[in-house]
C-alpha cells in the first residue's frame, strides 16, 4: 500500500524539491474545484472519492483538521503543502522502522511479520 500511496499522493522519493512542489501544486489544483485558492472539506472529500482512495471513513475530516492550521474555511496551498510534507515524513519514518534490512526500500514478509 505504501508504494501505491507514494505514487498516488506523494511523488517518488527521488524527486527534487522543485518537482515535489510542482506535484503538490497539481494535486492542490485538482482538489480546488472552484479555483478560489482554498480546498474546503467538501472538495477534499470529493477529491479523495474521485481518486479512489482507501484512507478510511471520514479521513477527509482528519486531513482537514490536521492541515487547517489557521482554522478557517479551507486549506490554502501553504497549509496543504505543509500537511503533505509532514505526512510524507511520518510515512518515511514508519516505513523505515519496518524496513529493518534496508534493502532498497522494500519490506519483505519476514520484516512485516516481525
Amino acid at each position: 500500500m505504501l508504494r501505491w500511496l507514494r505514487g498516488f499522493v506523494l511523488p517518488a522519493v527521488a524527486c527534487q524539491e522543485d518537482d515535489d512542489y510542482f506535484s503538490y501544486e497539481i494535486l492542490f489544483q485538482d482538489l480546488d474545484r472552484d479555483g478560489n485558492g482554498l480546498v474546503d472539506i467538501v472538495e477534499l472529500q470529493e477529491g479523495l472519492k474521485n481518486w479512489g482512495s482507501s484512507f478510511g471513513p471520514n479521513s477527509e475530516n482528519d486531513i482537514f483538521k490536521a492541515g487547517n492550521t489557521n482554522e478557517d474555511s479551507g486549506l490554502d496551498f501553504g497549509e496543504f503543502l505543509h500537511y503533505l510534507k509532514d505526512h510524507e515524513k511520518k510515512m518515511r519514518l514508519a516505513f523505515n522502522s519496518l524496513d529493518k534490512n534496508n534493502d532498497a526500500g522494500e519490506v519483505g514478509e519476514e520484516e512485516a511479520g516481525s
